[in-house]
């Protein structure tokens, strides 16, 4: 809580008193707020979640979002992930990558648990992975719910490849992953 603390009061201190404070969101339905970082090398804060405002999202089902602001206010981009071309249904949590030149996103897109690398300075993907679970059957679906635990170490010191490091909750049970992601496809080389 005091690094947090420390930091919103950072922010706080560079930001002009003239632009603040900001609104966005909708008046028909909700916004959670699920992902707020500032990115000190691109002077960003960045803010995400769900949203089911019809006044804010283009439907009131459902939607993940996020924006960058400048400290001085400005909007710098934002982005509703409408279920068409990537199915975002929700943003459940951020950190900055290892190298602090983009932000790893956890969430959820077609009742499945997504890992994503997103460039902070114009929000565009520079990954997009779902974790979808491979059975046998159709008769049970699973059931997914994701907490926002993410990390993108982006030179492992061992073997300085990239990794993801997850956990999401399958039907009850706890589920910690890491994915490779150095190789032609991104693959789960472990989990528990």
């Amino acid at each position: 809580m005091l690094s947090l603390l420390f930091m919103v009061n950072r922010v706080a201190a560079q930001c002009e008193d003239s632009y603040w404070p900001i609104y966005a969101g909708g008046a028909k339905g909700n916004e959670d707020v699920r992902c707020f970082i500032y990115d000190s090398y691109k002077q960003l804060i960045i803010v995400g979640g769900t949203t089911t405002s019809e006044d804010f999202a283009p439907a009131p089902n459902e939607h993940g979002y996020m924006f960058a602001l400048d400290l001085s206010g400005n909007w710098k981009w934002g982005s509703f992930f409408y279920n068409v071309s990537y199915a975002v249904s929700s943003i459940d949590g951020c950190q900055l990558s290892s190298d602090g030149e983009s932000l790893a996103v956890a969430g959820m897109g077609n009742s499945e648990p997504l890992l994503m690398d997103i460039n902070t300075e114009d929000g565009t993907f520079n990954k997009f992975i779902s974790i979808a679970y491979i059975h046998a059957t159709t008769e049970n679906v699973p059931s997914y719910e994701q907490f926002g635990s993410i990390y993108y170490d982006k030179r492992d010191y061992r073997d300085y490849q990239p990794y993801f490091y997850g956990a999401f909750v399958k039907d009850s049970a706890m589920f910690i992953l890491r994915v490779a992601d150095g190789g032609a496809a991104p693959t789960i080389d472990w989990n528990f």
